[in-house]
């Protein structure tokens, strides 16, 4: 991937429909980012809390063990590009979180997004529609 490659920020929203599409919109939309990202055309960029996000989601919806364990390789294997939430970024995440009424977890991600002056995509009307960063609603 050369330095000119978009970069878009995904957040959890995104990522889970990458395991779950019963009861999901747009998950064809979905795994376009994540196909578009595995052949080069975009970077998919995320904080290291998606991963944990997900697979809590598969567990508390009673995924079995196997299918949840699964599901964490392949979030490795899909070569996102993982950001470390440091002291600034935090920062910037609480200070989201406090104007906007999000989550810090949710904050996390528009916060990743402006960092890197990127684009946020998500499934989370709400998230897209706060004000927090450049967002985009999937299918919206």
């Amino acid at each position: 991937m050369s330095e000119d490659t978009p970069r878009l920020v995904v957040d959890s929203s995104i990522a889970v429909k990458w395991f779950l599409s019963e009861n999901e919109s747009h998950v064809s939309d979905a795994w376009e980012l994540l196909e578009a990202h595995l052949i080069g055309l975009t970077v998919l960029c995320t904080p290291p809390h998606l991963r944990l996000e997900v697979l809590n989601t598969m567990c508390s919806r009673r995924f079995p063990e196997a299918e949840i364990l699964k599901a964490a390789d392949a979030l490795e294997g899909f070569r996102l590009e993982w950001h470390s939430v440091d002291g600034a970024l935090a920062r910037s995440a609480a200070e989201l979180a406090a104007r906007h009424n999000l989550t810090l977890y949710d904050a996390a991600f528009a916060a990743l997004a402006l960092t890197l002056d990127a684009e946020l995509v998500t499934a989370d009307r709400r998230v897209a529609s706060c004000g927090a960063c450049r967002a985009r609603l999937l299918g919206g």
